[in-house]
């Protein structure tokens, strides 16, 4: 969950814990005795020995637990998100290989984020954005509800007596130790540490309740398994944190208010409120993202349907296989509903991973094309995606697809300055010109969207891919504007000159410019593949290309004639050359970007030192 949230959820989530718990329990104070007077409510039945409760001290330190809880998940996620790095990277390409693959990658992703609503968050935009199918994206999402059961499991510790230890080890970490990965294992354990804290918080808050009869009568209503999987659903839809609601059932059973078979249930709510958040990531996206959160939904809400008559059979195995406290026989309910949650989850991509082109199939039905769909405006900004900004190494999957993108129409750009510079068509010219403001639109997306991420927490590999990607948008806008502006204006005014190159310098210049128009394209194949050797390879051209520049404006020289069109024709010529030449070293500053991307990829601790290639221009 995004940290800027955390604390609002917080709040909204504690209220409703007030309003569903603490609420009917200030509706029963009417009806303890009077200290001084000895005079109940009217016509209400006082249970003995019945003690008043502190409730307003009781909400303050509930809301305050919870905020912890879900402060220190945050730094916990921050954390290992900027720990995991390349290896995040990693998993996130391998989310498009076979279903089995895109399960395994789901449940790793899932554990290193600590939340299964980021991941499907991040699903929905690949899916948004084209680089993931449907089939896949559902077995993403079936490996993030596994990956999501070892956040109960660490909840399920309780260990609240070292928490403080935690959280003091964790602070010296972090602002005592200037090396970055030791930092950020320290802000784990600091958020480890709030997270135990703010259960024991939580634990202490509720406390008081496990000897109060009229709460005790309201948490007999949650046998009901159905009234228990809606609050839940309804509580984890309104914080989006499934880890909340997991935290507080914990809490509650460790406190011995709630029941084996009741946690089950909640923790059955918990799996469907989650989905609200990808719901929520659909807004503004295609059908293809919709059919993602569709998915699911399906899945999560059909899990518990199959496990709902089966729940005392689940408690029953839960029970059995879950050891007990040591020296005392009493059942570890916590550990049981953390292993309930692990159960219920991974059956459940065993039953049904096996289905998932029938799924896919069935959700296509559910939510068809729109008859009315037209296809969205090339020069728009097609995958950048907010969702994906808090997850840097996601966010810039998509950014650099959408840098693709803007390669692409330059590319075309160029191509179409390769048919002007054979006839000088006006029109042609002039829709060079309109394109170059879609490219300029793309790039000030981009700027803008590493802007935001420059905010994020993010591993030193993921900055340093963010600023060359950035420089290779900064590079085709470069090329976007020697073709559609300098380019052009000097074919107009060869229009206008009325005279043209002779074929032999034509042929030439056309000769250069197809090169360097070839080098465009295979610097952004490079780019997509993140091909080192390939972009070695063009940035080794140089010295040919150049000795044929020099070449051609040393035969150009020898044909200059006395008069004066023919010294403008031969500046328009040389100029021509200029442009070409500054062409081909922009496409050749994108190849070196390409070997810097390719030898991030390959290093865990940050990019290589340039060599050879510093000297490009």
């Amino acid at each position: 969950m995004p940290g800027k949230f955390a604390v609002r959820y917080s709040v909204i989530g504690a209220l409703l814990v007030a309003v569903f718990f603490l609420v009917p329990v200030g509706q029963v104070l009417a009806v303890v005795p009077d200290a001084a007077t000895g005079v109940t409510g009217a016509g209400d039945v006082v249970a003995p020995k019945t003690e008043t409760l502190r409730t307003g001290w009781m909400t303050i330190q509930l809301l305050g637990g919870l905020a912890l809880f879900l402060y220190g998940m945050d730094h916990l996620a921050g954390a290992l998100r900027v720990l995991a790095g390349s290896k995040l990277r990693l998993f996130l390409g391998k989310m498009t290989r076979n279903r089995f693959v895109a399960v395994f990658s789901g449940a790793v992703i899932t554990a290193l984020l600590q939340s299964s609503s980021v991941t499907t968050v991040l699903v929905v935009g690949f899916v948004s954005a084209g680089l993931m199918t449907l089939t896949q994206s559902i077995a993403v999402i079936m490996g993030a509800n596994i990956g999501s059961t070892l956040t109960a499991q660490i909840i399920a510790f309780q260990i609240n007596a070292i928490a403080p230890v935690l959280i003091a080890a964790g602070f010296a970490a972090m602002f005592f130790i200037s090396i970055e990965r030791w930092s950020q294992m320290g802000r784990a354990v600091l958020g480890l540490g709030l997270l135990f804290f703010g259960m024991g918080m939580m634990g202490d808050a509720m406390e008081p309740l496990r000897h109060y009869e009229p709460f005790i009568a309201v948490m007999a209503q949650m046998t009901n398994p159905v009234l228990g999987i809606a609050i839940a659903a309804l509580f984890t839809a309104l914080v989006q944190s499934s880890a909340a609601t997991t935290g507080i059932v914990i809490v509650l059973a460790g406190q011995g208010l709630l029941g084996l078979d009741a946690g089950i249930a909640l923790i059955f709510g918990a799996n469907i409120g989650t989905c609200v958040t990808a719901l929520l990531g659909t807004i503004g996206k295609n059908r293809d993202a919709l059919r993602t959160a569709v998915a699911h939904v399906f899945f999560n809400v059909f899990g518990v349907l199959i496990w709902l008559p089966f729940i005392p059979v689940l408690a029953d195995i839960v029970h059995d296989i879950t050891p007990n406290y040591s020296g005392t026989g009493k059942a570890d309910i916590a550990r049981e509903i953390a292993n309930a949650h692990s159960i219920f989850n991974i059956l459940n991509v065993v039953l049904m991973v096996g289905f998932v082109p029938l799924i896919a199939r069935l959700i296509n039905r559910l939510v068809p094309d729109r008859k009315d769909a037209g296809a969205i405006a090339d020069m728009r900004p097609k995958y950048l995606n907010n969702d994906m900004i808090h997850t840097p190494a996601a966010a810039l999957v998509v950014m650099k697809q959408e840098v693709l993108h803007m390669g692409e129409i330059v590319r075309a750009m160029a191509k179409q300055g390769h048919h002007c510079l054979v006839q000088h068509d006006p029109r042609h010219l002039q829709g060079i010109a309109a394109q170059d403001d879609g490219v300029d639109g793309l790039q000030e997306a981009i700027v803008a969207y590493a802007a935001r991420l420059r905010h994020q927490d993010a591993a030193p590999t993921d900055r340093a891919r963010l600023e060359e990607l950035v420089a290779v948008a900064n590079n085709l806008e470069a090329i976007g504007d020697i073709v559609s502006k300098e380019l052009v204006e000097l074919f107009t005014r060869l229009t206008r000159l009325g005279r043209e190159p002779d074929n032999e310098t034509t042929d030439a210049l056309l000769g250069l410019y197809r090169d360097a128009e070839t080098a465009l394209q295979a610097s952004l194949r490079a780019l997509a593949d993140e091909d080192g050797a390939r972009a070695e390879a063009l940035i080794a051209g140089k010295a040919a290309f150049s000795a044929r520049l020099d070449q051609l404006q040393l035969a150009i020289a020898e044909k200059v004639g006395n008069s004066a069109e023919d010294v403008k024709l031969y500046r328009l010529e040389i100029s021509v050359i200029e442009r070409i030449h500054r062409l081909f070293t922009r496409t050749r500053r994108i190849a070196r970007n390409t070997l810097h991307l390719a030898q991030n990829a390959a290093s865990l601790s940050g990019p290589a030192a340039t060599n050879s290639t510093d000297g490009v221009k």
